[in-house]
């Protein structure tokens, strides 16, 4: 019988790491949007990320009890089965007919939190119903700020439990010719009904193309955001010590260390450097959750032992959503939980609260 959680889990599937999903999802995948989700022509932020993430040596620790390993934890105040939650992505349904909402239905499986994005194509009410609470919604700040609060009234009424707030692309970024080309032939794609956005499709009335997105977005309007509901606020995209402070200053309840993977600044400085920093600026007033480049339990592991509370993953829940809908999503999730278990025990920590610094080698 299997007795650690990562034998239990990889008994039960033939994929036994993140590269190994990948490999099967790619070629099922449209061309344009593989090139897409591995930023073509403009990998180097992407390629950093994982790269500073794997750099960091871990520190075995002999002879500690680590029978039972605990990897639960809360994020404002929600207990989750994982410090790992779902990033949100746009332009699911090409890999799967129910998008979003498969995601959630595989997060809920998993026992953790699902994020819709914005631009998502499944709408908050859809994924809403399967969540059942576990789930964020993603806002993009738009130049009408009718969208931006109708959305987040659907998420409210949805059972959303938190709103997370973009804040890293004031403009959209210049993409080289290789991701253009991607892009267009993708945006062909998200004209089809079946594949639109909902922030577009639910408001054809409103020329979106015109007012996404607001460059003129100041800190005052995270105070307006914060108005539009009692949801916590968390800001998305945060690399600067002192960003991580005015969201503190401004009310968010928590943020993402995030240089958006990749597909905003290229060039821009890896999560990892960058995390340890906004910790220390911000202490214990606000939660801090990290994403970008998490590959493996172990990249868990070391975002936590950095001081981060959780992580979100992105391409590798698209790729198990690929793979085999929600239940590949659950599966790659309960993978990461079961390589940060086997890890943790290794490391000598048996819950997610023990895990610190001293999991890594000292540089």
């Amino acid at each position: 019988m299997a007795e650690t959680v990562f034998e239990q889990v990889t008994a039960e599937q033939d994929l036994l790491d993140v590269s190994e999903v990948r490999a099967a999802a790619e070629p099922l995948m449209p061309e344009a949007y593989r090139s897409f989700v591995n930023n073509v022509g403009m990998e180097h932020t992407l390629h950093d990320d994982i790269a500073a993430w794997q750099a960091m040596h871990l520190r075995p620790r002999a002879l500690v009890d680590v029978a039972h390993i605990d990897t639960s934890v809360t994020v404002l105040g929600q207990q989750i089965a994982m410090p790992i939650m779902t990033a949100p992505f746009v332009g699911s349904t090409l890999v799967n007919p129910e998008g979003e909402v498969a995601t959630a239905r595989g997060a809920m499986a998993a026992g953790t939190i699902t994020t819709l994005s914005m631009m998502g194509t499944r709408p908050p009410e859809a994924v809403g119903a399967v969540a059942a609470g576990r789930y964020w919604q993603q806002i993009y700040f738009m130049r009408d700020r009718g969208v931006v609060k109708d959305v987040v009234e659907r998420a409210v009424a949805a059972g959303a439990s938190a709103l997370c707030f973009t804040v890293d692309l004031p403009v959209m970024p210049a993409f080289p010719r290789p991701m253009r080309l991607a892009a267009q032939a993708l945006f062909q794609r998200w004209q089809e009904p079946e594949h639109m956005m909902y922030a577009v499709r639910d408001y054809a009335d409103r020329p979106m193309g015109a007012t996404f997105p607001d460059a003129a977005a100041t800190w005052a309007d995270v105070e307006w955001m914060r108005s539009l509901s009692n949801l916590p606020l968390i800001l998305k995209g945060v690399i600067r010590p002192d960003d991580a402070m005015r969201a503190r200053d401004h009310g968010a309840s928590a943020l993402i260390v995030s240089n958006h993977a990749g597909q905003g600044l290229r060039h821009s400085q890896p999560v990892a450097h960058a995390l340890p920093a906004i910790v220390e600026a911000v202490g214990q007033d606000i939660e801090v959750y990290a994403d970008s480049g998490i590959r493996t339990g172990a990249d868990v592991l070391r975002a936590l032992a950095l001081g981060a509370r959780a992580v979100l993953v992105g391409r590798p829940v698209l790729w198990g959503l690929t793979a085999d809908g929600s239940q590949g999503v659950e599966r790659v999730l309960k993978l990461l939980q079961a390589e940060l278990a086997e890890v943790m025990a290794i490391t000598g920590v048996a819950s997610v609260d023990a895990i610190d610094r001293s999991v890594l080698a000292p540089r």
